[in-house]
């Protein structure tokens, strides 16, 4: 198997099962997987190089989350912005996205039911 790059966030719940998963696989003589880890956006950005399927395959069988996007920003007056720059659109574009468009409807309905009217309306207005 080629090599398979991935960026994601996880919550500070989940990055401790996460980073105990790839510290298992990093020293696997039959594959090779490599990470860094940042806490960053109200939880943990990780960047993984990795060829082996059961690493990739475990991270699916997660269902891992990013933070929320107000956990993420808390400082952020989600109605009264209109457009995604700098930080917020690197986290949007990277790490939000590729989240949501494989989010079944059920996890999309479960963040909108959680998130405030302006943010709700921010994540409707964006995706």
């Amino acid at each position: 198997m080629a090599e398979r790059r991935r960026l994601f966030a996880v919550t500070e719940a989940d990055a401790p099962r996460v980073l105990d998963l790839l510290a298992a696989h990093a020293n696997d003589i039959n594959s090779f997987t490599r990470y860094s880890e940042r806490r960053e956006f109200g939880g943990h950005v990780i960047e993984l190089v990795t060829d082996s399927v059961a690493v990739l395959q475990a991270l699916d069988a997660m269902r891992l989350r990013p933070p929320a996007p107000w956990l993420a920003f808390p400082d952020l007056d989600a109605g009264g912005t209109g457009s995604l720059q700098g930080s917020l659109d690197y986290w949007w574009n990277w790490l939000w996205m590729p989240y949501w468009t494989n989010a079944t409807r059920d996890e999309r309905e479960q963040w909108l039911a959680l998130a405030s009217d302006d943010w709700r309306e921010f994540i409707e207005l964006h995706v």
